[in-house]
């Protein structure tokens, strides 16, 4: 019943395509709302209401706009929920049948706190409970608040592109011999990946230098393999190079020295002033990591490993002596934040493998400097506030530069 259901949603919306827009935003709030989204097959109708709109019927812009007011939307009312009924919410026949669904909620919560907010967006069961406890426990309007959009602004690109990407390459052209090349791609980035998840979840002395070597190892096999992905890589990039771009602001400011020193000096300078002498040493001992990286045959852009060192160091000081699963959550921090420079030479344009290495040359300089570092003295973490403050700091510099200032 339930399948028939969406798939007749799903039929109208294909021939009322007007309605997408405030399809994905129904969608995403449903989603995100307590009780009904944990009936509601939220994560499919968003996958496919997406993939109508990369079809050509909404702008990519329009759909993240919409899937965010959504999922923000949702978790308000989730959260008001909580604040009007605080305990009584237990009496609804649906959670008198279903305790453990509050009490595991209720326990995330106490485990977790603020941070449950942006944990809990991306973690299935629970998801559209924790707003819910989070009112009523009766946590501060203005808090829940931020927490709510910052992670909105993570989920919505993380829900919503897949399903575009997919609906958008329906009109690509694809050469033979394109899809097994890319299975071949994915394949070897998801097997890096789990790898590099298990040795940095040993949290032994040495996890920093695997995972550091690791992806050395990786920028090497990225060489080594491209003969043999002669296809995919010009495919992508013909395929970006024609892509609809004009959402996006003229990003150049962003590829320049100037976006460099005015991320860096103020960041370096904090750091001083902070009395962080280790904390100032990882960052720099990263940055000339990754110039001496730089020079192995298939490294990526220097200036883009540059900017993506500085983010990657910067967080990872901001979330020390924290639990390894809360610490893996701020790569949903990172992302957007690595995603800005990223998609800056994307579009100016790079090639795509030349952008992987420069992500694999950042991410192995970091983790090797870590653990030179650490080698003499665990690095203690930011003080509040500057462990939120500071990686935001080259999204600051950015704005300013795009808007001429």
């Amino acid at each position: 019943m339930e399948d028939l259901l969406t798939g007749e949603l799903l039929g109208w919306l294909g021939s009322h395509t007007r309605w997408l827009g405030l399809a994905i935003f129904l969608i995403a709030l449903v989603e995100s709302l307590a009780i009904a989204g944990l009936l509601v097959p939220g994560v499919v109708l968003l996958f496919a209401a997406s993939a109508l709109a990369g079809g050509g019927n909404l702008g990519l812009m329009a759909a993240l706009t919409w899937a965010f007011a959504g999922a923000v939307c949702g978790d308000l009312i989730s959260f008001a929920m909580g604040r009007w009924f605080h305990q009584d919410i237990r009496r609804l026949r649906l959670f008198a049948r279903h305790p453990q669904w509050l009490d595991r909620g209720e326990s995330f919560f106490r485990q977790y706190g603020t941070y449950s907010i942006v944990l809990g967006r991306f973690i299935g069961p629970i998801r559209p409970i924790i707003p819910m406890v989070a009112g009523m426990f009766d946590m501060p309007f203005w808090r829940f608040l931020l927490v709510n959009i910052l992670s909105a602004l993570a989920w919505a690109p993380l829900y919503v592109l897949p399903g575009y990407v997919a609906g958008n390459a329906t009109r690509w052209p694809v050469p033979e011999s394109f899809w097994s090349e890319a299975l071949v791609l994915l394949g070897g980035l998801a097997g890096f990946a789990f790898a590099l998840l298990l040795i940095l979840r040993a949290q032994k002395r040495w996890s920093s230098l695997g995972a550091g070597a690791l992806c050395l190892a990786a920028l090497l096999g990225l060489t080594l393999a491209h003969p043999w992905l002669d296809v995919v890589y010009p495919t992508l990039d013909g395929w970006l190079a024609t892509a609809d771009l004009s959402p996006l602001p003229p990003l150049g400011p962003l590829a320049g020295e100037a976006f460099l020193l005015l991320s860096y000096v103020p960041i370096l300078a904090a750091l001083a002033l902070l009395r962080r002498g280790w904390a100032l040493l990882l960052l720099l001992s990263n940055s000339l990591l990754c110039l001496a990286i730089g020079m192995m045959p298939g490294a990526g852009s220097t200036h883009l490993a540059l900017v993506l060192c500085l983010l990657m160091g910067i967080v990872m000081l901001s979330n020390r002596q924290q639990s390894f699963w809360l610490r893996m959550s701020w790569g949903l921090y990172a992302t957007p934040l690595c995603a800005l420079p990223v998609i800056t030479w994307l579009t100016l344009p790079l090639s795509l493998p030349v952008v992987l290495a420069s992500i694999l040359q950042a991410a192995g300089a970091t983790l090797l400097a870590c653990w030179l570092i650490e080698r003499a003295v665990p690095l203690p973490p930011l003080p509040r506030p500057w462990s939120l403050l500071l990686p935001g700091w080259p999204v600051i510099v950015g704005a300013l530069l795009l808007a001429g200032l």
